[in-house]
């Protein structure tokens, strides 16, 4: 396989990962809170209702998008290479 080929795969899987990051935490977070009210007596429920848990959820929420814009970039400029190279 070669850089290029590599380079494609990798930014596919990149772009499928960030991409399931930033719709989990940014569409899904107000379900999630909702949902947190029925968090009673378990293992993730101080987790789930401390003031944190909105904040961290954006930021991961924000870190998957940056890392979905960054992976189809090198999407792209993987695509353009092999294009150009055939």
């Amino acid at each position: 396989m070669s850089p290029i080929e590599r380079r494609l795969l990798l930014s596919i899987f990149a772009c499928i990962f960030f991409g399931y990051a930033m719709v989990n935490c940014l569409l899904f977070y107000r379900r999630t809170r909702r949902q947190a009210a029925e968090y009673k007596d378990r293992p993730l429920a101080s987790f789930v209702q401390s003031p944190q848990y909105g904040p961290t959820l954006w930021l991961t929420g924000a870190i998957g998008a940056i890392g979905f814009t960054v992976a189809s970039w090198e999407l792209i400029l993987a695509l353009l290479a092999i294009l150009r190279g055939s």
